[in-house]
């Protein structure tokens, strides 16, 4: 059988992912669904930003819970850090369970079984004083909790964009910023009113909302191609492209940059009294902070639109600027600094958290995306696992407030530099290939679609096994 062949021009054709076929079946049509890519999609984009708001703001407000925790309850700070890092480890390095999750149960299911998980994990540790049982439900519940919110919100964006997919990414992202706006003075209110008990309890039914952002998310109507493989063998999961240099220190550039990405949240609420400013000026530093990240994430998302080749090149310079800016804290003794420092750090630091997911459009395959996501979330638990608990103990043996400021600069600016390597612009020709094959009939129909700068050429045919075998 000869291939037919179909050319699509880009410039004058949108190509319609909807794609249906007769496979001799007695007629029967089966059909690619096309992504809505607007619509309410929109309403998905912005609840999921609210969940991602919501599954870190634990993370985003540790530092002053840590101050509340040693005071109330009478833990050494490298203690209430080890939970915290715990928490923060498993709120990122949990996506590569929570992918296989929503793709057995999908997104609304997840989110709902996250926000039950939020509530419990806060809820429970209201009524406890012991640091295992504390390090279990704040760790380790709440830790998955906001693992499956977290992941789960960014999937459910993906599902349904593909030309907006970068603009709807880069809004729903910018869940993390707000969440320090809002949280930063909502969790410093309520811990000099109510206390650490009081405040675990309001955040439980805060955090309880991320049930409703899962109602929100209403499953598409897409039906794909069946396809009858031979279950003899079992099936793979391709991950061959963890194998890749490029991709294996992307993974290391993600450690890396997580391991300094909280340090500030953990410790400036210390280095900002033991100079004499008050938290009241903390909580606003913070929120200033929240405020231009959602600046840097709109600026990085506008620029990686305009030079999609080059977002690897940004996210180092972002990266970079990150780790200058860590800098000004050892030498600032004034609110003014501290604010100067809130500006700077916070716009780079907010493109540099959305870096890392454009990032994978540069370095792998779009079929490759849930798996290379799930591998770098991994990595930056991992980060988040040792970075404040080594900045702690590095503090602890120099005896110096600002050595955690040190550190973080150092590993920031070492994560973009061993990333710069692999920072050439690539350039995007791919290929899909498809085969469906129906028994009944025995018929095979294979569609290959190769993509270059102006076309797009589809080859389609349907083989006779009878006459392939021959």
């Amino acid at each position: 059988m000869t291939w037919k062949r179909t050319v699509i021009s880009k410039t004058n054709t949108e190509v319609n992912k909807q794609t249906s076929r007769q496979l001799s079946d007695g007629g029967c049509e089966q059909s690619y669904g096309k992504l809505p890519d607007g619509g309410w999609g929109w309403v998905v984009t912005f609840t999921s930003c609210f969940g991602i708001a919501l599954s870190v703001a634990f993370i985003n407000t540790f530092g002053m819970f840590y101050t509340s925790m040693t005071d109330e309850l009478g833990f050494e700070l490298t203690s209430v850090t080890l939970i915290g890092s715990i928490h923060t480890a498993i709120s990122f390095g949990g996506a590569v369970l929570v992918v296989p999750l929503v793709e057995r149960f999908g997104e609304r299911y997840v989110l709902v079984v996250s926000g039950m998980l939020q509530f419990i994990g806060c809820f429970v540790s209201a009524f406890l004083t012991s640091f295992p049982l504390l390090f279990l439900c704040i760790g380790i519940i709440l830790g998955i909790g906001a693992a499956t919110s977290f992941v789960t919100c960014i999937m459910a964006t993906d599902k349904y964009f593909d030309k907006k997919k970068t603009t709807a990414l880069t809004l729903t992202s910018l869940g993390g910023s707000l969440s320090i706006v809002v949280f930063s003075p909502v969790a410093k209110l309520l811990l000099e009113n109510y206390g650490f008990r009081g405040t675990m309890l309001i955040f439980s039914a805060i955090l309880l909302n991320t049930v409703v952002c899962g109602v929100a998310v209403i499953p598409l109507n897409t039906k794909k191609p069946k396809i009858v493989t031979d279950t003899s063998h079992p099936t793979r999961v391709d991950v061959s492209f963890a194998k890749r240099p490029s991709f294996i220190m992307y993974m290391i550039t993600n450690a890396l940059f997580v391991a300094g990405l909280y340090i500030p949240v953990g410790f400036l609420p210390e280095t900002g009294l033991s100079v004499g400013i008050g938290m009241d000026d903390i909580s606003l530093v913070f929120s200033i902070s929240g405020v231009v990240q959602i600046a840097g994430r709109l600026a990085f998302g506008f620029l990686s639109y305009k030079l999609p080749s080059h977002i690897i090149k940004l996210w180092i310079i972002f990266l970079v600027a990150v780790g200058l800016t860590l800098l000004i804290v050892p030498f600032s003794t004034q609110l003014y600094q501290y604010i100067i420092f809130s500006l700077l750090n916070g716009f780079f630091a907010g493109g540099s958290n959305i870096g890392f997911n454009l990032c994978l459009k540069n370095l792998l395959e779009l079929k490759y995306y849930g798996r290379g996501l799930s591998f770098a979330l991994m990595m930056q638990g991992v980060g988040g696992l040792l970075g404040n608990p080594t900045a702690a103990s590095l503090q602890k043996v120099f005896g110096n407030g600002n050595i955690a400021f040190y550190f973080a600069s150092i590993i920031f600016i070492l994560s973009g530099l061993i990333l710069s390597p692999f920072s050439k612009a690539r350039k995007h020709n791919p290929t899909e290939i498809e085969i469906s094959v129906s028994k009944k009939k025995l018929k095979v129909y294979t569609k290959r679609v190769d993509h270059n700068k102006d076309n797009i050429i589809v080859f389609e045919r349907y083989v006779d096994l009878v006459e392939f075998n021959v």
